[in-house]
C-alpha cells in the first residue's frame, strides 16, 4: 500500500468503515513484531510532495523502529462536509486536519486533548505563543497547535514602479494613493494602479478592507480589550481607497474580478500594486508567471503614519486534531505523539518554508530553515516578527438587521456610497453589530468571554 494516497470523498464514504477498521488496528509484523498503523487525513494537495518523503521517510525510519506505520490521505473534495459526517457517523482516523466549526465536537467529546498525549510536551512548548482560544485552545486545554498563517503584504511590479518614477516602494497610505494614481496614468485605460477583488465576498472584504489596514488603526473591526465592533475607526483607509477609485486608478469591474483574474492582469503588467500573501508567491511563479523582465516584489503594507505602526494581523487556523478514540488504546495513545510529531514538528515546517508551501509563524524556523526557493517568500518569513495571530472573533456567528458588513463595505469601494457618506455607514454598521453581538449574548448563543482578549491590541502594539 502507497504511504500516501488520493481518494475520491465518494469512495471513501461507501468503503470507508471496512478501510478504517483495517488501517487503524495492529498488523502483525513478521521482523518486529505487532506494527501500529495511524490513519491521517488531510485536504492539503499543494503539499502532497513534501509529505509523500516525509511519510515515506518517517516508516522507513522512525517508524520501523518503534512500530509505527503512518497512512495519509489527501481528499480533493467537500472536506468541510466530509468530514463533519465522518465525525458524526464515527468514521474518523486517528488525526485530521481540523475543517469549518470542528469545535463543536471539541464540546461532544469526539477530538483528544493534545496534553494528554505522551510526546506533544515540546510542540505545546514551542507554539504556545500561537495558541488562539476558541481554535487551539478550548477553556485552557490544547487540542491542536497553530503553526503557520496567512501574511498579508502588498506585491509590486517593479517594472510600472520604476516607470512611475519611483526607486523604492510606498511605505506610507500617501505615498500608496499617489503612485497607484501616477502608475494609472502611464496607459490610461490599460494600466491601473490598484485592484479589489471583490468575488470573493466577504473573505476578500474583510482581507483587503480590515487585515490590511490594522497596522495603521491598532485593531480589528471587533476589538477585542473594548469588546465591541469599531468599524467606523477604519474611515480613513476606505476614504483613500474610493479616492483612488475616483482618479481612474482601480481596475474596473471590481464586482465581477476573482483574484485569480487580477493576478493575472498583475502579471500581464496591468497593474501596479496587488495585496498579497504567502500564497500568491508559488502563483506568481507557477500560474501567472511574471516576464523576468519587469519582476515583482513583496512589500511590507503601507501604513497611515510611520510613528504610528502596529503588528499586522495574521489569519491563523488550527492544524490537526486527534480522535478521542485514541485514548482507549494504550499502544496507540503511547505512539500519538510521533505522529503529531511528524506532521507538526519543527523539522516539517522548515522544509514547508523552503519548498514554498507554508510560512511559519515562528521566525526561528524560517532563520534556520534552508532559504525558500523563491526569494519573495523568505521576505514574508522576515516579517513574521511583526505579525500577530488573530483570536477567533464573533462576526461570523451573527446574524445583524439590516446589510452585513461585507454588502456596505461593498457599497463603499464600488461608489454607491460616496466618500462623505463613509463615516455615517460605518458608525451604523457598528451600531447594528454591536445590538446584534449583545443580542446573542443574551440569548445563550454565544459567551461574551470567549470574545474578549485584551492581549491581542497589546500584542499588535509590541515592538
Amino acid at each position: 500500500m502507497k504511504s500516501m494516497k488520493i481518494l475520491s470523498i465518494s469512495l471513501v464514504l461507501l468503503l470507508g468503515i471496512s478501510m478504517m477498521a483495517y488501517a487503524s488496528g495492529n498488523q502483525p509484523s513478521a521482523a518486529s513484531g505487532p506494527v501500529t498503523t495511524f490513519t491521517v487525513w488531510s485536504n492539503d494537495a499543494h503539499n502532497k510532495a513534501e509529505f509523500d518523503d516525509l511519510v515515506a521517510k518517517f516508516n522507513a525510519g522512525v517508524g520501523a523502529q518503534k512500530g509505527i506505520k503512518v497512512e495519509y490521505t489527501v481528499y480533493g473534495a467537500d472536506w468541510q462536509t466530509a468530514m463533519a459526517l465522518a465525525v458524526e457517523t464515527d468514521r474518523m482516523p486517528d488525526m485530521m486536519k481540523t475543517f469549518n466549526n470542528y469545535d463543536t465536537y471539541v464540546d461532544a467529546g469526539k477530538f483528544l486533548a493534545w496534553n494528554e498525549i505522551p510526546g506533544t510536551e515540546q510542540i505545546l512548548k514551542n507554539q504556545q505563543p500561537y495558541h488562539r482560544n476558541q481554535s487551539s485552545l478550548f477553556n485552557g486545554v490544547p487540542y491542536s497547535v497553530i503553526m503557520y498563517g496567512w501574511f498579508s503584504g502588498l506585491h509590486y511590479s517593479k517594472a510600472l514602479l520604476q516607470r512611475a518614477g519611483y526607486s523604492t516602494p510606498p511605505k506610507t497610505w500617501a505615498e500608496f494613493e499617489e503612485a497607484a494614481i501616477k502608475i494609472s496614468k502611464l496607459d490610461p485605460g490599460k494600466i491601473y494602479g490598484y485592484a479589489m477583488p471583490l468575488v470573493w465576498t466577504p473573505d476578500f472584504t474583510t482581507w483587503l478592507g480590515e487585515y490590511m489596514a490594522t497596522s495603521s488603526i491598532g485593531h480589528m473591526f471587533w476589538n477585542y480589550t473594548e469588546g465591541k465592533f469599531q468599524f467606523v475607526d477604519f474611515t480613513p483607509y476606505y476614504e483613500m481607497l474610493s479616492r483612488i477609485r475616483d482618479a481612474g486608478a482601480m481596475f474596473p469591474g471590481m464586482e465581477t474580478l476573482s483574484d485569480d483574474q487580477q493576478r493575472a492582469q498583475f502579471a500581464a503588467g496591468n497593474i501596479g500594486f496587488i495585496g498579497g500573501a504567502g500564497w500568491n508567491v508559488g502563483v506568481l511563479y507557477e500560474q501567472f508567471p511574471f516576464n523576468p523582465l519587469d519582476g515583482w516584489d513583496y512589500t511590507p503594507l503601507p501604513v497611515q503614519n510611520l510613528n504610528n505602526t502596529f503588528a499586522v494581523p495574521v489569519s491563523a487556523g488550527a492544524s490537526y486534531v486527534v480522535n478521542a478514540k485514541v485514548k482507549a488504546d494504550k499502544d496507540k495513545l503511547a505512539k500519538m505523539g510521533e505522529v503529531i510529531n511528524l506532521f507538526c514538528g519543527d523539522e516539517t515546517q522548515m522544509v514547508m518554508f523552503t519548498n514554498g508551501k507554508h510560512v511559519p509563524l515562528r521566525p526561528d524556523i524560517a532563520a534556520k530553515a534552508q532559504p525558500a526557493k523563491q526569494f519573495q517568500y523568505s521576505n514574508y518569513g522576515k516579517s513574521a516578527p511583526r505579525q500577530v495571530t488573530i483570536p477567533s472573533g464573533p462576526i461570523s456567528r451573527l446574524t445583524v438587521e439590516g446589510a452585513d458588513r461585507a454588502a456596505i463595505i461593498g457599497q463603499i469601494l464600488t461608489g454607491q456610497i460616496p466618500i462623505s457618506g463613509i463615516r455615517a455607514a460605518l458608525t451604523d454598521l457598528d451600531r447594528r453589530y454591536n445590538a446584534a453581538f449583545d443580542q446573542a449574548v443574551q440569548r445563550g448563543q454565544i459567551k461574551r468571554a470567549d470574545y474578549i482578549d485584551p492581549t491581542f491590541e497589546t500584542r499588535l502594539r509590541a515592538r
